[in-house]
């Protein structure tokens, strides 16, 4: 009787503790340099600047998909949030879903304010991570001229001229 009860406590401290567990899904640290982001199933670079240098659009998708990294290669851009143009809270966008949910979690990620400033634990995940914009890998359908940013400066989709410098 006293195994029984005991089992039964262990398995009510058990079901407690995973209730306590976040119903979202997670970033999982890889030892190969890379995060995991269960909740979007994809695979994020720990260096946020890998690439090293800013770059105009063109120069950012031929990098990422020329880019081998820990064996595996096909990597892309990230994409923007489809329903979101040229505003805030785009939790759509790849990025913008980094920037107001997994790197915020109610510490961070709000609308004009750097990431770098305000942010949870989950940003130590990363390194380099910068206040500015990156590349998306989608054009404006308005105009193909210019392509999608998320900036991480203030969380905004922005589109702007394919021939300008931004990270990747």
């Amino acid at each position: 009787m006293k195994a029984s009860a005991t089992r039964l406590q262990l398995l009510s401290i058990l079901a407690g503790a995973l209730c306590a567990l976040p119903a979202d899904a997670a970033l999982i640290s890889r030892s190969d340099g890379l995060v995991y982001d269960s909740a979007q199933d994809l695979t994020w670079l720990m260096d946020s600047n890998d690439a090293g240098a800013t770059m105009d659009w063109a120069g950012a998708n031929a990098w990422a998909a020329s880019l081998v990294y820990a064996g595996r290669d096909g990597w892309r851009l990230p994409t923007p949030d489809p329903d979101c143009s040229g505003d805030y809270d785009c939790t759509g966008a790849e990025l913008g879903h980094l920037f107001y949910g997994d790197l915020a979690l109610g510490l961070g990620g709000t609308a004009d304010t750097p990431i770098t400033e305000l942010h949870n634990a989950n940003f130590e995940l990363f390194t380099n991570i910068a206040d500015t914009a990156y590349w998306t890998n989608a054009a404006l359908a308005q105009d193909t001229t210019f392509a999608w940013t998320f900036d991480y400066f203030d969380g905004s989709q922005i589109a702007y001229g394919k021939d300008q410098l931004y990270l990747a």
